[in-house]
């Protein structure tokens, strides 16, 4: 309850009252009530939340008088700037009861507003997200509208302040200019967090969208429909982001103008054809259909402007720019000559189809010589299926003598022989010994954290070299320095508290530290790297100056055996036991080893003293016998599911299940999944929406799964937002990455449609580059990532899947029957589309020509995919199929063209089908 006589006022809501209060108090005692004043407006503010306890306390929600009480005792007791921690709900005073405060209380009333503006600019700059009490201040006339970005930014992140029951209709009505500041907006492209098109993406109304506030503007006279528009165009000409950029676009499609009101602005929109981003192009080749039909364009100045547009990647735009050619030449038949030289621009796009229409055109309006030049260079780029046309054309039937790509039906032709050994000798990791190599390497891994392979040589020789010598303290004292000031990134924070200790004895807290994570149990990314440094310091700590157990000697996490034993031969003869996490983390990085060489190891592990670790060691190494203790501790339950994953990898150790059980996945037991799509319907705004959900299925990890068992912990993760984490997860086991794999299925298979902008998740693609990586039926989980990140709308995304392809197969590491089983798969399931199926298949053959192998096989498995319901969108892989099967000559199986004959197709597709199988009669003699 309030207590003395200014509380006692200010919870009455009693103004007079508690000024009078604040008078008759020294000025001593009115800074001492500042903490007062700020606990009873922390509980005010609380009052508002639902189910808060203050609001019972407080008698409920907190009221306007009672706020106006408050806030006065803030402007006499305290600094300028704690005003802006209770503005955040509302602003009850005014300019001129401020003003009259300051006169009363002796306060300079012009130093008191210049503070209070500058600590608002600065709560601006420091954050946007901090508007809400900036922009009250502003209504309630307190400080000047500040003319900074920081504060543009700040009201486009306004909207997601309020509630889901607050409109931005009372921030316009308390501040009638903030209708002309908020066209500031189209000037400022704010930030990743606080721009347009993410505020309105996660707006909670669509009366807070900001597409509405201008519309609504519009129509309430505060702005012209004319105003808008040259904003909007003034913005495209910008070229921001398209994620940015594409907000602009979709208010021009909204605020639809029409020719009469698109026409004062022609030139720009012509020159918007030379954009980069392909949505203000799409916009723009439709404002110009409008503009062209109603005359406000001349034919000469719109195929000008149009020639870029023929080299778009998206082939509506070409489809789009071509009809406008179309549209010129009909009205204007003598520009035909002139539509030609632009049109045949567009024969560099790889869509076959679209080749075939220019073509038609070309040969209906005519190219003159210069024209026919420029066509010859495009020969070899057109689809086999139009050179004949082209050869037509250009009467010279010598262009139909190109030689046919050769394409293999076996892998004679790749490079590789499979996968590559883990531990050859040019993926060794070798040991930092200098220390200007060290503080080096230090700083570049602080600013490189995606390297964990360099993360891996600077935490070995951080624990090696410990205790370091003052000279060396001295020579990392910068990095040191830069290192404290990354303690809020994940993997440079780890790497700083060991740096810190080694250098200083100072033990950092981990982020995992955090009163807010306490308690919490599901395994997440990062605590492998957090609880291996904690068990590093701690090894640092004892100055043995051995290497770490857990320290990889080769890259992706390797750890050689026989270096593994010579680690463990160290410690025993230094009379040093080895940190029991370390131990853990050492066996499963093992590489797995067979043959005479494993028979070897097993003998030197023999000559090391009998414990727990040489035992579970010698498990691993393949010798039979061992004995597994039935009682063990947790600790040697570790040690065996960790000698269990080397010994097996990929597969389940069945002698460790039989006596210690089943300790969940990638313990006794390999992970084993299986996937499923699960479709589910919405609808807004009178249009239903289907969702498909990539769901998979394993053995669950329970929450409370001892942290020593960290492959079986490993397996439970669920994605993380940071890459860097990501990628350290993928060393925890790197003889069986099943179970990361199957996170990134999870991870991208639910987010093909690039909803939110996940770019962590290359981190899960970036294995299948490895030339050690077996992209096979024996790790399905891998085969299955490719082939749902082929189907990703991200372009970086997809296009490291291809590179991922590319480098697969021709390293003779790519299982082709299993990829094609699981595209298949999932083109049947709906979650996929065929054409972007084919856009990477298609960027795949282009890289590399062997490809078309792989490519050709893979197609003719999915059109096998739903024979009596075929996707829609299926043309898009039998005209690749098409275009591989002239290129190379090869013949479709039988299989295939009986499946052809069968398919029930329209428009396109069945054109291609035609084709196809009129090729299949043609008898091709390679087959």
């Amino acid at each position: 309850m309030p207590a003395g006589a200014l509380e006692q006022a200010v919870y009455s809501g009693d103004f007079e009252t508690a000024l009078a209060s604040l008078e008759a108090m020294p000025a001593a005692g009115r800074k001492a009530s500042a903490e007062s004043i700020e606990k009873m407006g922390q509980i005010m503010r609380s009052s508002h939340w639902q189910g808060s306890p203050y609001a019972r306390l407080w008698g409920g929600e907190a009221q306007a008088a009672q706020y106006r009480a408050l806030q006065a005792a803030v402007v006499v007791c305290m600094e300028p700037k704690a005003l802006l921690d209770h503005a955040s709900l509302r602003v009850a005073l005014d300019q001129k009861t401020v003003l009259a405060l300051c006169k009363r209380f002796g306060i300079d009333a012009t130093s008191w507003r210049a503070a209070l503006q500058q600590a608002a600019e600065a709560r601006l700059q420091a954050f946007a997200a901090h508007i809400m009490p900036v922009q009250n201040l502003v209504a309630a006339g307190l400080i000047d509208r500040p003319q900074g970005d920081e504060y543009a930014i700040g009201l486009m992140a306004l909207p997601r302040a309020l509630s889901r029951l607050t409109t931005m209709d009372q921030h316009f009505e308390r501040d009638p200019g903030l209708y002309q500041a908020v066209l500031r907006l189209f000037g400022v492209e704010g930030t990743g967090e606080h721009n347009l098109s993410a505020v309105d993406k996660y707006n909670h109304s669509p009366k807070n969208s900001w597409s509405y506030i201008f519309m609504e503007g519009a129509v309430r006279g505060e702005f012209t429909r004319a105003q808008l528009l040259e904003k909007t165009l003034g913005t495209l000409e910008k070229d921001w982001p398209q994620f940015r950029a594409g907000w602009f676009s979709r208010f021009h499609e909204t605020l639809a103008p029409d020719a009469d009101e698109m026409a004062p602005f022609a030139a720009r929109y012509l020159g918007l054809c030379h954009s980069r981003i392909p949505p203000t192009v799409a916009l723009t080749l439709g404002a110009l259909k409008t503009l062209q039909a109603a005359g406000h364009v001349d034919g000469a100045s719109l195929l000008a402007a149009l020639r870029p547009a023929f080299y778009a990647s998206a082939k509506s735009q070409v489809e789009a720019a071509l009809k406008l050619a179309e549209a010129v030449v009909r009205r204007e038949p003598s520009l035909a000559h002139e539509a030609s030289a632009v049109v045949l621009c567009g024969l560099v796009h790889e869509a076959a189809d679209l080749q075939k229409k220019i073509i038609e055109r070309l040969k209906g309006w005519g190219v003159d010589d210069a024209a026919k030049g420029e066509l010859a260079a495009y020969v070899d780029s057109v689809a086999a299926v139009n050179r004949p046309a082209l050869a037509a054309l250009l009467g010279d039937a010598s262009v139909l003598a190109v030689v046919p790509v050769a394409v293999e039906q076996t892998p004679t032709g790749r490079a590789g022989d499979g996968p590559m050994d883990p531990l050859d000798a040019s993926r060794a990791l070798v040991p930092i010994a200098d220390a200007a190599e060290l503080v080096e390497r230090i700083a570049f891994v602080l600013e490189n954290s995606n390297d964990v392979d360099e993360l891996e040589r600077v935490v070995e020789a951080l624990v090696r070299m410990a205790p370091l010598p003052e000279a060396l303290v001295k020579q990392c004292a910068p990095v040191v320095k830069r290192a404290r000031k990354l303690l809020h990134s994940e993997v440079p924070a780890r790497l700083a508290r060991l740096l810190v200790f080694v250098t200083s004895g100072e033990r950092l807290p981990d982020l995992r530290d955090d009163p807010r994570r306490l308690g919490l149990q599901k395994p997440q990314a990062d605590e492998f790297l957090a609880l291996r440094i904690d068990d590093l310091v701690n090894q640092a700590a004892r100055g043995w100056g051995l290497a770490p157990l857990s320290s990889a000697t080769h890259t992706r996490g390797f750890i050689d055996a026989a270096v593994f034993v010579e680690r463990i031969a160290a410690y025993q003869a230094r009379g040093a036991e080895p940190i029991q996490g370390e131990q853990v983390r050492g066996l499963l990085r093992l590489a797995p080893v067979q043959g005479q060489g494993a028979a070897a190891l097993q003998e030197k592990a023999r000559r090391l003293a009998d414990v727990p670790l040489v035992r579970a060691l010698r498990h691993a190494l393949g010798e039979d016998g061992v004995a597994i203790p039935t009682k063990a501790d947790q600790v040697q339950e570790a040690l065996f599911a960790a000698a269990a994953r080397v010994r097996h990898p990929g597969g389940d150790d069945p002698r460790v299940l039989a006596v210690l059980g089943d300790f969940g996945p990638d313990g006794a037991n390999a992970a084993h999944y299986t996937w499923s799509v699960s479709s589910r319907s919405s609808t807004y705004d009178g249009k239903t929406y289907v969702h498909h959900d990539f769901l998979l299925a394993s053995v669950a990890v329970p929450q409370d799964t001892p942290h020593a068992l960290v492959a079986v912990r490993r397996a439970g993760i669920e994605g993380d937002y940071d890459e860097a984490l990501l990628r350290y997860a993928a060393t925890v086991l790197p003889s069986s990455l099943e179970s990361f794999f199957a996170a990134g299925c999870r991870e991208i298979g639910n987010n093909l449609d690039w909803w939110e902008a996940q770019w962590q998740n290359r981190a899960y693609l970036v294995p299948l580059l490895d030339p050690s990586v077996p992209v096979t039926a024996s790790q399905p989980m891998a085969v299955l990532l490719l082939a749902l990140a082929l189907a990703g709308k991200e372009p970086g995304q997809t296009a490291l899947a291809v590179d991922a392809l590319v480098h697969a197969y021709t390293e003779a590491r790519l299982d082709v029957p299993a990829l094609g089983s699981q595209m298949r798969a999932l083109l049947a399931s709906s979650l996929v589309m065929a054409k972007r199926y084919g856009k990477s298949l298609q960027a795949a053959v282009r890289a590399d020509a062997r490809l078309a192998a792989p490519a050709f096989d893979v197609l003719c498995e999915m059109l096998t995919a739903d024979a009596e319901n075929p996707p829609k969108d299926l043309a898009a892989l039998m005209e690749l199929l098409l275009e591989i099967a002239l290129s190379s000559q090869r013949a479709l199986p039988p299989t295939t063209l009986g499946l052809l004959k069968e398919l029930k197709l329209g428009g396109k597709g069945r054109a291609v089908q035609k084709n196809l199988l009129a090729l299949g009669q043609a008898s091709p003699a390679r087959t």
